[in-house]
Order: C-alpha cells, then structure tokens, then sequence
C-alpha cells in the first residue's frame, strides 16, 4: 500500500490542530534536543485524531497500520512520529504482528526523550517482554554512544514492569540494565534509570532496596532522592 496520501493527509490535519503557543511550549519542553519539525499539537488533539483514525481504518490488516506509522516516522515531525507509534501501542493486534525488523524501523529520529518514551512504553519494551526483540539487542543499545538510543534500552525495562502493558515484573532483566548505567553522567539516562527502578517498585521492594544500598555511593542523588520516595510514599515526589 502506498501510504502517501494517507501521510499527507494526517500531517495536514496536524497543521490544522497545531499552534505557535503550542509549538514553544513544546520546543522547551523537548529541550531544544530533536532537529524534527514540530507542529504545535496538544496529546489530547493528538488523541482525538488517533481516535478518528482508526475508526476510519477499522479495516486495515495489522501490516496496514505498521506500514502507515513507519510512513509517519519517516517525515521528520514530531507529531507524526507520536502519532504513528500510538496508533500501534494502542491496538493490541498490530502489536501481536510486529516483528523485530518493524520496531528497528520504527527507531529512525528518536532525538528526544518523548519520542523516546512513547517508542519504549508502547511499542518495544513490551516487544521485549514478549521475547520479538531480543536481549542482545537491549545490550547493543547500552553500548551505543547515542545518548537516546542508550535511554531506549533503559526506558524498556517500565514496559517490563507496567501491567497495562503486559508486564508482570521482571526483577531479573531490570536490574541487568540498572546495573550497566549506575556509573552514567547523562540526566537522560539518570531520569530512565529512576524510572526503570520505581517501575519495580510494585513488584519486588526488596530488590530495589538492594540496588539502593549497593549502588548508593555512586549513583545521582537525584535518583536515590525519587526512588526513596518512590519505596517510601508510593510517589517519585
């Protein structure tokens, strides 16, 4: 299928919900970190519109949607990019289709952590969780000197651990990746780090706890101040 007009389309309906406001709002809040186009679209428009469109297409095959999102990706906006992962991350089935090619597809222009986030969340932590992207792959992405791609290994250790995303915990694969960023300097890797810890927090305390007291010396006080909290009052602040 040639998703061409269907892309066009989108973007244009984008355009239309977007806003200058809107846009500097989201350019600080991406930290002047993305080199993509961004159109100034609110996620709740952003919704509607994914709402809209899947009842449009209630027919497409799996393949339909994950062709169209990797089209979306493709086009360098940001909102696009948003828009193509959850239209899979919110439709089981397309999920249940993904292959790993799909998701290593899926990773052109992650440059900033909210594009990074909905990639992890939605689409490959829970790919990994159901073994279609595999561990070496997690431990090729620890190694890489791209900062995003590292937080995407990171970051899918929550999807492990999210039961609306089909986590059941996973203490072992957790602190595996915990382990390899302890000694990290990027706040984009000791924000991950945080959150893949407290992530654990519902299912296994003790092992949290543990990586606390063996790590405490050299980890950010930032993490061990959100992850404390975390343990203690069941909130990061």
């Amino acid at each position: 299928m040639d998703y061409k007009n269907n892309v066009e389309e989108i973007r244009e309906a984008l355009m239309d919900l977007g806003s200058e406001e809107r846009k500097k709002k989201t350019l600080h809040f991406l930290s002047g970190s993305s080199t993509q186009e961004v159109l100034g679209v609110s996620n709740p428009d952003m919704r509607v519109l994914i709402k809209e469109l899947r009842k449009q297409h209630s027919e497409w095959a799996s393949e339909d949607w994950i062709g169209l999102s990797k089209a979306l990706v493709r086009t360098g906006v940001f909102e696009c990019q948003v828009t193509g992962f959850e239209l899979i991350a919110g439709q089981k089935k397309v999920l249940a289709a993904m292959k790993s090619e799909d998701a290593e597809a899926l990773m052109l222009n992650l440059d900033n952590w909210a594009s990074v986030d909905h990639f992890t969340v939605g689409i490959f932590g829970v790919l990994w969780g159901k073994e279609v992207v595999k561990d070496e792959h997690i431990k090729q992405l620890l190694k890489s000197e791209n900062v995003w791609e590292r937080r995407v290994a990171v970051a899918s250790t929550v999807a492990l651990n999210t039961a609306s995303r089909g986590g059941k915990g996973d203490t072992i694969r957790t602190m595996w990746v915990c382990e390899k960023v302890v000694d990290e300097r990027h706040p984009m890797i000791w924000k991950a780090l945080s959150w893949s810890l407290r992530s654990l927090v519902r299912w296994d305390r003790d092992a949290v706890y543990d990586f606390l007291d063996k790590h405490r010396e050299r980890m950010s006080r930032q993490v061990i101040r959100e992850v404390e909290h975390k343990l203690e009052h069941g909130t990061k602040n």
